[in-house]
């Protein structure tokens, strides 16, 4: 196996554990709330929390990662964050869930921005390529993480799910340590030095910014309630919810990689808007389609190419726009605005979710899906400059 390819490869099953820790939570949902005693709309009130925390996070792990390595940051994430899982063997109550998803959201947060920085200065000709084979990567070990974390907590127990998924981090981050990289590549170019004020000025950042921001709103309450909609609107088993958001994920391997490539051929911004629609077609597929069955399974297949393939897309087009010395606070600002200020999602839709149905819920994530095409639309406007193509 070639460097690179070692590289990616063990970066992938890292971002796939990043999340995997997290995965776990929408198909063992009801198990949760029976267990604890706890409504779906204070479940997604305790998800608000720890995405808000996953997301603001990223603002410490951006500036991190410039100032101390992508790779070490990277390491020190995914390590105690998996160690944070242990804090789920004493969760008798929501406080101790609050805190363990706390921990676990804090450290897991620095991830993705070092990872991504990591890969634009390691990969910076065949950037999109890269970041969609991470993202695939990533893609590949979460496909099991729902169906594997489902048979853990019904045969086990949902605590035992999460432990699990945090000792094959913590594996996995002292195996890091094998990654051929050289620190010195993530280290600040001085000549070229750009001020943190400047980061704010650069063109189109904020719709950027924007833009994820509203893929967070859609894509939370989409990700946290989809199997829960399965069972109790589409009267699919829960064993079977599981797997077919499984299969979300295998269609997403084939969206990150395929956008990825597409990105580097014919632009960013391009597949971002063409990934858009179809987020938006995918939420009108499930709802709308008279066979339920048919419906279904145009979402998952039009929704995982959609979401997951905007990606490495985005993640591209961010690493083109910021300056050089700046992008791991660039990543950071993006994962917040996605993952952070989007986790509001969760509330909004445990509460509507509570109040008037999950039909009504979905149909809201809908709404937002649509705002994210528009804004995409508005992403044309982003000049060609010094750091960007688009």
């Amino acid at each position: 196996m070639s460097r690179n390819a070692f590289t990616l490869a063990l970066l992938g099953a890292a971002h796939s554990l990043n999340h995997s820790l997290f995965l776990v939570i929408p198909p063992l949902l009801s198990n949760i709330s029976s267990d604890l005693n706890a409504s779906f709309q204070t479940l997604g009130l305790v998800v608000t929390i720890t995405f808000l925390i996953y997301g603001a996070g990223a603002l410490i792990g951006g500036p991190l990662s410039d100032r101390l390595g992508g790779l070490k940051v990277a390491q020190l994430s995914l390590g105690l964050a998996g160690a944070s899982s242990l804090v789920f063997l004493f969760a008798g109550d929501l406080i101790a869930l609050g805190v363990g998803l706390f921990l676990m959201a804090f450290w897991a947060s620095f991830y993705h921005p070092t990872s991504n920085t990591l890969i634009s200065k390691a990969f910076p000709s065949n950037m999109g390529e890269a970041m969609g084979v991470h993202g695939a990567g990533g893609s590949v070990g979460q496909i099991f993480t729902p169906t594997v974390g489902y048979l853990l907590g019904v045969l086990v127990n949902w605590r035992f799910a999460f432990v699990f998924f945090g000792a094959i981090s913590i594996v996995t981050a002292v195996a890091m340590r094998r990654i051929p990289y050289h620190e010195e590549m993530t280290s600040s170019e001085g000549s070229e030095k750009v001020p943190l004020s400047e980061l704010l000025r650069v063109r189109g950042l904020w719709m950027i910014l924007l833009f994820n921001v509203f893929v967070g709103l859609f894509y939370r309450g989409v990700d946290l309630f989809f199997p829960t909609f399965l069972s109790r609107n589409r009267g699919i088993s829960g064993e079977l919810a599981a797997v077919l958001n499984s299969v979300v994920l295998f269609f997403g391997v084939i969206g990150q990689y395929t956008c990825g490539r597409a990105a580097d051929r014919y632009g960013s911004i391009r597949v971002v808007i063409v990934a858009s629609a179809g987020m938006f077609a995918s939420m009108l597929f499930l709802q709308l389609v008279p066979i339920e069955a048919a419906g279904i399974g145009l979402f998952i297949a039009v929704y995982g190419m959609s979401y997951y393939g905007h990606q490495p897309a985005m993640t591209a087009l961010v690493s083109r726009v910021a300056p050089r010395n700046l992008i791991g606070t660039a990543y950071g600002m993006m994962f917040f605005s996605s993952f952070g200020l989007g986790s509001f999602s969760a509330t909004i839709a445990g509460y509507l979710a509570d109040s008037f149905g999950l039909e009504t819920a979905f149909w809201t994530m809908t709404l937002f899906a649509l705002t994210t095409l528009v804004i995409s639309l508005a992403l044309l406007k982003i000049q060609k400059s010094t750091h960007a193509t688009t």
